[in-house]
């Protein structure tokens, strides 16, 4: 006889909280909280659009899964600043060079006292 191999914690977790809170019972209260509304101090109701969009986009997620998540990864490459690296790039290119000359050319004026 072998021994009992130890469940996978997730599947553990998923057993326990199928147990706990079926589907069919987290459906029933998203399906409510589509239509949840706010009560003021005085008595009055207003929808509460919060809930119920938090309840929507929580339903569409169930249904049909989470939209990809997608983010932008910025490379700075703070080498490409040093002052040694300019002054050899600078030593090298003479379109560079001319560059810089039409730079310092244009921001020559008269002096600002400040």
């Amino acid at each position: 006889m072998t021994p009992a191999r130890p469940q996978d914690p997730n599947s553990a977790l998923a057993a326990v909280i199928d147990a706990e809170a079926p589907a069919h019972r987290i459906i029933r209260a998203l399906s409510d909280a589509l239509s949840a509304d706010l009560v003021a101090r005085d008595g009055s109701r207003s929808p509460d659009h919060r809930a119920r969009t938090a309840a929507a986009l929580a339903l569409l997620e169930y249904r049909i899964g989470r939209s990809v998540s997608r983010s932008e990864v910025v490379n700075i490459d703070a080498s490409a600043d040093s002052s040694v690296g300019l002054e050899e790039r600078l030593r090298h290119s003479p379109s560079l060079r001319a560059l810089f000359r039409r730079l310092l050319a244009s921001s020559e004026g008269p002096a600002v006292d400040v």
